[in-house]
């Protein structure tokens, strides 16, 4: 499935996105603003926007629940909100704000969704090798 199937707004659209993350071991959180204008903006969305995504079957398990993890150094977290101007959702409503938001948690990925607010755990190919593109391209200065 792609983004937009899962988020129900197209990824294309987002305006800018914000969020947060850290590494192992400092314990400190960083966050980030970047702006359509922001080339890293322009680059997360991309990256998303190309990911194939698989929902986990952990999703079938109901309630959610928490996590831990006992991080260790290198290991690293980061959390993404894709933020859009005023967009259609498929039943006719509409929405603006966070509507997406992509979440790193020691290399379990999940997905948010305003529409219905619905929290999606999905995996993608080389789940590893994305998540560190992404890491890579929040930590980055600008």
């Amino acid at each position: 499935m792609t983004l937009q199937e899962i988020g129900k707004v197209d990824i294309a659209q987002c305006e800018s996105v914000s969020g947060y993350h850290r590494r192992a071991p400092d314990s400190e959180f960083t966050s980030f603003e970047l702006s359509a204008e922001d080339e890293r903006c322009s680059q997360l969305i991309d990256l998303f926007a190309q990911q194939k995504y698989r929902r986990s079957l952990i999703n079938l398990l109901s309630p959610d629940g928490g996590s831990t993890h006992r991080p260790k150094d290198g290991d690293f977290i980061w959390d993404l909100s894709f933020n859009f101007g005023p967009t259609d959702f498929p039943d006719g409503s509409t929405g603006e704000g966070v509507l997406v938001t992509c979440r790193n948690f020691f290399g379990k990925l999940s997905l948010f969704r305003a529409y219905d607010g619905k929290a999606i755990r999905c995996t993608v190919q080389d789940q590893d090798a994305f998540l560190q593109q992404v890491y890579d391209i929040i930590s980055a200065e600008p």
